[in-house]
C-alpha cells in the first residue's frame, strides 16, 4: 500500500461564521453535510452551468480546507472573495507546508478506518489534507511505503476517473458528460447554486450524448492529449490525460456503440486501441 504527496494540489482556508452557507450556494454538492461527511468532492461553475473549478472540501471544525489544483488556487480565492460580498467568510491560501497526500492500495490495518476515503469512488484511496509534515510522518509511522505522484496519476487513469483541469475545460466543460454525478461531486437535491438550472436541466432531458470512456493502446504508447480518435473517416472524440498506454478520451457513446457492434476499429492516430466504460460509470 503506497503513498505519494501531489505537488500539483495545494490548500485553501475557509473560516468564518458564514462558511458553509456561502459554499452551499456556490458548488454542485451539498456542503452542509460536511461536519457528517467530513470530506466532499465538488465543483463550480459558471452561470451557464460550464466547468470552472473541481475540488475537495475538509470539515476542519472551525473551518474548510479545500484542496485544489495548485496552478489555479489564486484564480479559485480571486473568484470566491468575488462572491463574497458581506458574508462573514476569510479566505486563506495556504503556505507550501500544506498540501495533499494519497494512500491507494489494499490497507494493511484497520487504522485506514481513522482517514477519509476518496469521495469519488473507493478504490482511488485516502487522501490526507493539511499539512505535509504530519502526513508524511503518519504515513512512515504507519510503514507505509513511498511511491511517487506520476503512480498515483496511472492509477487513477486505471480507473477512468477524470480530474479537474487535466481533463475539463474551463468555461467549455459541461460536468456530467464526466461522471460527475457518479463520482459524488453533483448533488440533484441541495437546491439553487450557480449553473444549476443547466446542470438540472441536461440530467433530466438526458441530453448526454458524450462520455468519458477509458483508451488503451493495443500496440505502444497512446499519443498526446487533445489527439482526435477515429472509427473509419468517422470523428469520435479525443484522448483526454494519457499515462503510456492508458488514458481517458471524450466520445461520441452512440459512434462507439455502433462501432464495437460492428467489429469496427477505433483508432487514435491510426493505432488501434481498446475502449470501454469505466465501471463506476453507470450511463450509455
Amino acid at each position: 500500500m503506497p503513498y505519494a504527496t501531489l505537488p500539483d494540489r495545494g490548500c485553501l482556508l475557509l473560516r468564518g461564521d458564514d462558511t458553509l452557507p456561502f459554499l452551499q450556494g456556490l458548488v454542485s454538492n451539498d456542503v452542509l453535510r460536511l461536519p457528517q461527511a467530513g470530506l466532499i468532492y465538488t465543483a463550480m461553475l459558471t452561470p451557464q452551468g460550464k466547468f470552472l473549478h473541481d475540488f475537495f472540501l475538509l470539515w476542519q471544525g472551525d473551518g474548510v480546507l479545500v484542496d485544489v489544483e495548485k496552478s489555479r488556487m489564486a484564480e479559485l480565492q480571486q473568484r470566491l472573495l468575488k462572491y463574497r460580498l458581506r458574508s462573514k467568510v476569510t479566505i486563506e491560501a495556504l503556505d507550501e507546508a500544506h498540501g495533499v497526500t494519497v494512500v491507494w492500495g489494499e490497507p494493511d490495518s484497520e487504522v485506514m478506518a481513522s482517514l477519509f476515503h476518496d469521495p469519488r469512488i473507493p478504490a482511488l484511496g485516502w487522501r490526507l489534507i493539511g499539512e505535509h509534515a504530519k502526513a508524511l510522518a503518519w504515513c512512515r509511522q504507519q510503514s507505509i511505503a513511498p511511491s511517487s505522484a506520476d503512480a498515483y496519476d496511472l492509477h487513477r487513469l486505471t480507473l477512468g476517473v477524470p480530474e479537474g483541469g487535466r481533463d475539463m475545460i474551463p468555461e467549455k466543460s459541461f460536468l456530467l458528460p464526466f461522471g460527475m454525478e457518479y463520482l459524488h461531486g453533483v448533488d440533484f437535491k441541495k437546491g439553487c447554486y450557480v449553473g444549476q438550472e443547466v446542470t438540472a436541466r441536461s440530467k433530466h432531458l438526458g441530453q448526454i450524448r458524450k462520455h468519458i470512456f477509458q483508451v488503451e493502446a493495443l500496440d505502444g504508447t497512446l499519443p498526446a492529449s487533445g489527439t482526435p480518435l477515429h472509427t473509419g473517416d468517422t470523428l469520435v472524440g479525443e484522448l483526454l490525460s494519457v499515462h503510456g498506454a492508458v488514458g481517458l478520451a471524450m466520445l461520441q457513446a452512440e459512434a462507439v456503440e455502433k462501432a464495437q457492434a460492428l467489429s469496427q476499429d477505433i483508432r487514435c492516430n491510426q493505432q488501434r486501441v481498446k475502449i470501454r466504460s469505466p465501471e463506476w460509470l453507470t450511463f450509455s
